[in-house]
């Protein structure tokens, strides 16, 4: 895969989840109310506004500023990689491109609102989260799968 088009599959995925998870949290901030939840799926997922200004599971809340820098560095970090081609082929770059899309989402949140806007509950999650969250989630196990792939032996270095 040449760099440019590597370069595409991750800012398109990227751009993806930035537009999807931006629209989502501002459909939730216009219908939701705080302090009331919508269920979804009777007894396993509900809709529920929440501020974040903390880390998952609320950690560190309240050190907004410490989250925006860190995530300034992660998402300069992924860039890096993407710009370098070192993603491990097309799935390492959709996987950087989610957690770029995901980690820019949520640092628009801490600057322009104070907080990430989560809104999604899980039964027996421990904690509200949103589309970003899942991005990123799900782009740091495709990044170890692809990881994982490339690690196999006799796998040539290319």
């Amino acid at each position: 895969m040449s760099r440019r088009s590597a370069a595409g599959l991750a800012a398109a995925v990227g751009l993806l989840v930035l537009v999807a998870d931006q629209g989502s949290k501002a459909w939730a901030r216009s219908a939701l109310q705080p302090g009331h939840e919508i269920m979804v799926v009777t007894g396993w997922v509900w809709f529920r506004i929440v501020s974040n200004t903390g880390a998952a599971l609320g950690l560190l809340s309240g050190n907004n500023w410490l989250f925006i820098i860190v995530s300034l560095v992660i998402v300069a970090a992924v860039a890096v990689l993407v710009i370098r081609n070192r993603a491990l082929g097309p799935l390492g770059m959709v996987a950087l491109g989610a957690v770029a899309g995901g980690g820019t989402s949520n640092l628009i949140d801490r600057v322009r609102l104070g907080g990430v806007t989560d809104f999604i509950e899980v039964h027996r999650w421990p904690t509200d989260f949103n589309l970003a969250d899942a991005a990123i989630r799900i782009g740091v196990v495709l990044f170890i799968l692809a990881l994982l792939l490339d690690l196999r032996p006799g796998r040539q270095a290319g």
